[in-house]
C-alpha cells in the first residue's frame, strides 16, 4: 500500500517541495515503545527487536517491570531480583547498556504503589493497614458487559508517606539502577495513587544525585486527566500522558486536557496510540472495517467476541482484501495520534499488527509471533521522520477535535491543534469505499499561509489553492499547517 499523504495526490508546479530534515538541536519529544519482555524467549531476541525500534524512530525503551514477579510483572515479589530473562543484575546491566549504545533512552516501570503481601525486603509496616489484611490494590473498570466493576490487581498498597520506604526505594532500587545499570528514566506507575510528598521526595533526592534522570507519571483511569495527574504534577514529574486519544471517542474531554496543560505549567504529554493497558490498534481497525458486526462494542467487549468467540487470533487468517484494509485503518490510527502531542508511545507489536492484547499474567514469545509482515512498519517510521521535522508537530497546545469519532461511525474525523500563534489540522476519511468531506475550521481558513505533508516532506505554500470545504478519497488523511 502507498503512504497516502496528504490530501493533494499532484500539485501544480508552482508549489515548491521540501524534504523532511530534522529540527536542529535538542529535540524535546519522545517516541516511546512499551516493551513487554515476556514477548520474547531471549535477551538476544529482545535486542533484535530494540535495533528494529531504532529504525523505526523510536527514541524511548520502556520496559515493563523487569523485577522478580509473583504472579505478575506488576505484582512484585522482590525488588532486589530481577526476572528470569536476565538471569542476574549483569545481565540486566549488559543489556541496558546495548539499549545505552543504540541512541535510545532507558525507561524502567516501577510499581512504588503496590506489591505482594508476601514481598521480600518488605517491611510489613511499609503496607496500609498492615495491622489487618492489608488494603488490595486495583482500581475502577468497565466489563465486557458495560459495567463499572472493581478490578483488584492481587498487590497490596504500599504506604508511600513512611519515609523508612521512601528510604528503601532510593538506597535499594533507584540509584543502582542508575548508577550501576545504565537505566535514566522512570515510569512511575499508578502515579495518582501515591503520596505527592513522599513521590516528591524520591523525584528531588533522584535529580540531586543523577540531575539527567528524568520521571513519566502514568495518569491513566477512567476519573478526569486533571485529578489522576495531580500527585504526579505536585511531586514535580516530568512528562505525562495525555488521556484524550485512550479514551474512545475523544470528544468528550479537550476541556480536560486544557486543564491539565494549563496546571502542568504545559509539560510535555504522550498520546498513547497504544499501551499494555489497551486495546491493540490493529483491533480497533478491525472493528471499523467490521462495523455492523464489532463496531458497537466496547474494547472489552470487542476482545472477548473476536479472540474468545470467533476464535480470531491473527491477521493472516483473513483474506488478503481484509489485511490490506485493516492495515490502512491502522496506518490512520497512528496518523492521528502521531501529531497530537509532545511525545508518543505504542506497545510492542502494534507495527505488527497484533490483535490480542498483552495479557501481563500470560503473554508470550508465540503470542508476539501472530503478528503479520506488512508495510506499517515503515509508514511508521515516515510520520515520525515528519513529526522531528517541525517543533509544531511535537508540542502541546489547545485541541479541539471534529467529527466521526463515536463507535460504529466511519467518515471524516480529525482534530485542530494551536500551539503558540500556529495552527495543526489533521483529518482522515476512515471510509475506505467513498470519499468523505468536511468544513475547514476558521483558524485555517484564517490563515496568511499553509503548507501540507507528502511522502517524504512538505508542500507549500498551498494558500489559494484550498477552497472551504475539503474533500478526502477513501482511506486518505490530510496534514495541514501553519509555518513558523
Amino acid at each position: 500500500m502507498s503512504f497516502r499523504l496528504p490530501l493533494f495526490a499532484s500539485y501544480p508546479p508552482e508549489v515548491d517541495f521540501e524534504p523532511f530534515e530534522p529540527v536542529k538541536g535538542v529535540q524535546p519529544w519522545k517516541v516511546y515503545a512499551d516493551v513487554p519482555h515476556r514477548y520474547f524467549g531471549s535477551v538476544e531476541a529482545l535486542k533484535d527487536y530494540v535495533v528494529s525500534l531504532k529504525e523505526m524512530g523510536v527514541n524511548v525503551m520502556l520496559l515493563l517491570p523487569h523485577f522478580l514477579p509473583s504472579f505478575s510483572e506488576y505484582v512484585v515479589k522482590d525488588y532486589e531480583r530481577p526476572c528470569a530473562l536476565f538471569g542476574d543484575w549483569k545481565g540486566f546491566a549488559s543489556f541496558m547498556e546495548f539499549v545505552e549504545k543504540q541512541g535510545l533512552d532507558r525507561m524502567i516501570d516501577i510499581p512504588f504503589n503496590h506489591a505482594d503481601f508476601q514481598a521480600e525486603h518488605m517491611k510489613r509496616n511499609w503496607y496500609k493497614n498492615h495491622e489487618g489484611n492489608g488494603i488490595e490494590a486495583g482500581a475502577d473498570d468497565v466489563d465486557a458487559d458495560g459495567n463499572r466493576i472493581r478490578v483488584n490487581w492481587g498487590a497490596f498498597i504500599l504506604d508511600n508517606s513512611n519515609p523508612e520506604l521512601i528510604d528503601y526505594w532510593l538506597a535499594k532500587v533507584i540509584f543502582p539502577h542508575v548508577g550501576r545499570y545504565h537505566v535514566n528514566a522512570i515510569r512511575i506507575d499508578a502515579a495518582w495513587g501515591l503520596d505527592p510528598v513522599g513521590l516528591g521526595r524520591i523525584i528531588r533526592e533522584t535529580k540531586a544525585r543523577f540531575p539527567h534522570v528524568w520521571f513519566l507519571a502514568e495518569n491513566l483511569g477512567m476519573d478526569k486527566l486533571i485529578d489522576l495527574a495531580r500527585s504526579g504534577i505536585e511531586a514535580g514529574a516530568d512528562r505525562f500522558f495525555n488521556n484524550m486519544y485512550w479514551y474512545s471517542g475523544g470528544l468528550a474531554i479537550p476541556s480536560d486536557v486544557y486543564r491539565f496543560l494549563r496546571q502542568s505549567g504545559g509539560k510535555p504529554s504522550c498520546t498513547l496510540f497504544s499501551s499494555h493497558d489497551v486495546l491493540m490498534p490493529a483491533m480497533k481497525a478491525l472493528a471499523e472495517l467490521q462495523t455492523d458486526r464489532l463496531g458497537c462494542l466496547s474494547d472489552k467487549a470487542l476482545h472477548r467476541q473476536v479472540v474468545e468467540r470467533d476464535r480470531l487470533l491473527s491477521l493472516e487468517t483473513l483474506s488478503a482484501d481484509e489485511k490490506e484494509k485493516v492495515v490502512q485503518l491502522t496506518k490512520l490510527d497512528f496518523l492521528l495520534a502521531a501529531f497530537l502531542s509532545t511525545d508518543l508511545m505504542f506497545v510492542a507489536g502494534s507495527e505488527r499488527c497484533l490483535l490480542e492484547s498483552l495479557d501481563v499474567l500470560r503473554s508470550g514469545p508465540a503470542d508476539f509471533g501472530r503478528g503479520i509482515g506488512s508495510d506499517l512498519p515503515e509508514f511508521m517510521a515516515e510520520l515520525l521522520k515528519a513529526k522531528a521535522s517541525d517543533k509544531l508537530f511535537a508540542s502541546e497546545g489547545v485541541t479541539i477535535p471534529f467529527g466521526r469519532w463515536k463507535r460504529g461511525e466511519i467518515g471524516c474525523k480529525g482534530y485542530v491543534r494551536t500551539s503558540g500563534r500556529r495552527h495543526l489540522l489533521v483529518a482522515v476519511n476512515t471510509n475506505l469505499s467513498q470519499p468523505a468531506f468536511f468544513r475547514l475550521p476558521k483558524r485555517i481558513k484564517k490563515a496568511s499561509a499553509l503548507f501540507g505533508l507528502a511522502q517524504g516532506g512538505r508542500r507549500g505554500p498551498l494558500t489559494g489553492k484550498i477552497g472551504p470545504e475539503l474533500a478526502l478519497g477513501p482511506g486518505q488523511a490530510t496534514v495541514i499547517f501553519t509555518p513558523e
